[in-house]
């Protein structure tokens, strides 16, 4: 029941048990749902509920804590699967990403696997997540952010984020994984690793004041929204929505690495892109 469901498992947004995460570059967590109509209605960029700062990418679902949620609270999250998905259809005429509801390996070894830093590639700790639902110790992240996603299997840009720590996803670890967390503390502690994450800070590279703004246009790769400066379309994607990338990720070739967009939009890698005019859209 969704009464079951604790405080730090719920979105910041609605109040409601979360349902396909997202955690922006705050840290904050939101359910897919709530995230994307905070987008659709603001008058420019999104301001977040909680810190009050504006949210400059869309993030992609923080995939070990929907497994955690779909395990944890299975009741809650089918009743938030049926009416999230259907509300976010009917109104708007969208999909959910695809995501499974388990690990590959459906037990704690799965999920274990899947909350490993990206960088150190150990359990992560204080984690942040970067706009592409990649995760990263704080103390892994670099001064001046990531120019790239840390995981190369994404290839999508992360134009200088420096995610703040997630309360709610080391609210997850600890209740799933509390002696595996506290015997990765002593480890960090023994190797004289400051695990505060100096640079964690919850921010992103400043953009241009001149670059051209695509307003009401998110990118597929990192998840820019709107898209500033040079946009890329995929001229073959079937969809009314369409499949947009913003410069670096074009760069960086994400399109050539994935099949689908941030809403199920069709996408090949050997679509061809096409890069947009500042006429295009607006």
């Amino acid at each position: 029941k969704g009464a079951d469901v604790p405080a730090e498992f719920r979105c910041a947004g609605t109040g409601k048990p979360l349902y396909m995460p997202v955690i922006t570059t705050q840290g904050i967590a939101y359910s897919y749902l709530a995230m994307f109509e905070m987008f659709m209605k603001a008058r420019g960029v999104p301001i977040c509920k909680v810190t009050k700062e504006p949210i400059m990418f869309f993030p992609s679902v923080c995939v070990p804590l929907h497994h955690f949620l779909m395990d944890e609270y299975r009741g809650a999250m089918r009743n938030r699967k049926a009416t999230d998905e259907e509300e976010l259809f009917e109104i708007y005429g969208f999909k959910m990403p695809l995501v499974n509801d388990a690990p590959e390996r459906d037990n704690d070894d799965g999920l274990l696997e899947e909350l490993e830093c990206a960088v150190s590639q150990e359990l992560v700790y204080e984690p942040c997540v970067l706009s592409s639902g990649t995760i990263v110790s704080a103390y892994c992240v670099p001064q001046g952010g990531f120019k790239r996603d840390p995981d190369r299997c994404v290839a999508c840009a992360s134009h200088g984020q420096a995610p703040r720590k997630s309360p709610v996803l080391e609210a997850m670890i600890k209740a799933r994984f509390p002696q595996q967390y506290s015997e990765r503390a002593l480890e960090l502690a023994k190797e004289g690793v400051q695990t505060e994450g100096k640079f964690a800070k919850g921010t992103c590279a400043e953009f241009s004041q001149e670059a051209h703004v695509f307003w009401g246009l998110g990118c597929d790769g990192c998840g820019l929204w709107p898209i500033r400066g040079s946009a890329w379309q995929d001229e073959d994607c079937p969809e009314g929505t369409g499949f947009h990338l913003c410069e670096a990720c074009y760069r960086f070739g994400f399109h050539k690495r994935t099949i689908s967009g941030k809403f199920q939009q069709t996408h090949m890698p050997k679509h061809k892109m096409v890069q947009m005019v500042e006429s295009d859209f607006f």
